[in-house]
C-alpha cells in the first residue's frame, strides 16, 4: 500500500473520529470510511476503520470504541464488501455487473435486525427487559423528565415507558436509514472526485422482495401475541424492515418527479420536512408499500429480468 493511500486512511480516520465524538455529526461517522472503501476498496476501508477506533479507543474511551465498531464500522465494512462485489456482464463484453441496491438493502436488514435481536437478548435476564431499562434509567434523570414534561407535558413512569418503547423502535428502524444513506453519501463524494470503484446504481426501478411484506404482518401479529419485551422486539423488527420501504419510497418519488419543472424545489422541500417534521416519513413509506398494488413508477409486471 502506497504512503498516499496510507495518508488518506489516516485522514479518513480522523474525519470519523471527529464525526463520531460530535453528537450532531454522529450519524455520520462511517461516512469517510465508506468513501475510502469505494474509492481504494475494503482493505484500505478496514485499515481506516481500525485507525478510527485506536483513536476513539484513546481519546474517549474502549466501550465508545467497541460500541462504534459494532454499529457503525463493522457492518459499513460488511455492505462496502458487498457493493464491491462484481462479475462479468455476459451481454457487454469488457463490462462487470455490481451487487444489485436492492440485496444491499436486505442486506443491511439482515444485519441490523440481527442486532436488534441480541441487544435484546442481552438484556433478557432482567425484568421487563431493554424496555424497561431504558424507561427505568430516563424515569431516574431529572433532565430527561424535564425536558419530556416540558415537550411532551409526561410525568408518570407509564407515560415514560411508552416513550422508551417508542424510542428503542424508532432508533432501530432509523439504523439502516443511517447506514444505507452513508454509503449513498459515500458513492456520491467518489463520483465526484472520480474515484469511484462503483458505478452509481440507478434506482428508478428499484423493487423489493413479497415476502418483505408478510414479514412485517408477521411481526405484527407477533407483537399482539408475546407481553412485554418480545412484543416491543417483533415491533422493532416491523419498523427495521418498514425503513427499506420508506427507502422505495423515495426512489418512487425520484423516478416520477424525474420530468417535473421545479422538481429540485420540490425535493430540497421534501428532505428539509423529512428532516424537521418525522411525520412524513409515513407518506413515504406508505408510497413504498403500496406501489406492489398501485404501481406509481408504471414497471413492468413481469419484466424479462429482474429489476435489481
Amino acid at each position: 500500500m502506497s504512503q498516499s493511500r496510507l495518508l488518506r486512511c489516516a485522514f479518513a480516520a480522523l474525519a470519523s473520529f471527529i464525526l463520531y465524538a460530535g453528537v450532531v455529526t454522529l450519524p455520520f461517522a462511517a461516512v469517510p470510511v465508506a468513501a475510502i472503501g469505494l474509492a481504494f476498496g475494503l482493505a484500505e476501508a478496514a485499515l481506516a476503520a481500525a485507525f478510527a477506533l485506536l483513536l476513539t479507543g484513546f481519546l474517549l474511551s474502549p466501550p465508545m470504541a467497541l460500541v462504534f465498531a459494532l454499529f457503525l464500522l463493522v457492518p459499513t465494512l460488511a455492505l462496502i464488501r458487498r457493493a464491491l462485489m462484481s462479475r462479468a456482464d455476459p451481454d457487454h463484453q469488457g463490462q462487470f455487473q455490481f451487487y444489485p441496491p436492492r440485496f444491499i438493502i436486505e442486506d443491511t436488514l439482515i444485519i441490523v435486525a440481527m442486532g436488534a435481536v441480541l441487544v435484546y437478548l442481552g438484556f433478557a435476564d432482567y425484568t421487563g427487559g431493554l424496555p424497561k431499562i431504558l424507561a427505568d434509567t430516563m424515569y431516574a434523570t431529572p433532565e430527561v423528565m424535564q425536558t419530556l414534561e416540558a415537550v411532551y407535558g409526561t410525568s408518570t413512569f407509564e407515560e415514560v415507558a411508552v416513550i422508551a418503547n417508542w424510542v428503542l423502535i424508532t432508533g432501530f428502524a432509523s439504523w439502516p436509514i443511517l447506514m444505507l444513506g452513508g454509503l449513498q453519501i459515500a458513492q456520491a463524494g467518489t463520483v465526484y472526485f472520480s474515484r469511484n470503484l462503483r458505478p452509481t446504481p440507478d434506482y428508478k426501478n428499484l423493487t423489493l422482495p413479497t415476502y418483505l411484506t408478510f414479514g412485517i404482518a408477521a411481526c405484527f401479529i407477533a407483537s399482539f401475541t408475546f407481553d412485554g419485551w418480545l412484543a416491543n422486539l417483533a415491533l422493532t423488527i416491523a419498523a427495521i424492515a418498514i425503513s427499506a420501504y420508506f427507502l422505495l419510497g423515495l426512489a418512487i418519488i425520484h423516478a416520477i418527479s424525474r420530468h417535473w419543472k421545479g422538481r429540485a424545489l420540490f425535493l430540497t422541500a421534501l428532505y428539509f420536512f423529512l428532516l424537521m417534521t418525522a411525520w412524513v416519513i409515513i407518506p413515504v413509506s406508505l408510497m413504498g408499500l403500496l406501489d406492489g398494488r398501485f404501481n406509481f413508477r408504471r414497471l413492468p409486471r413481469n419484466p424479462d429480468k429482474s429489476s435489481d
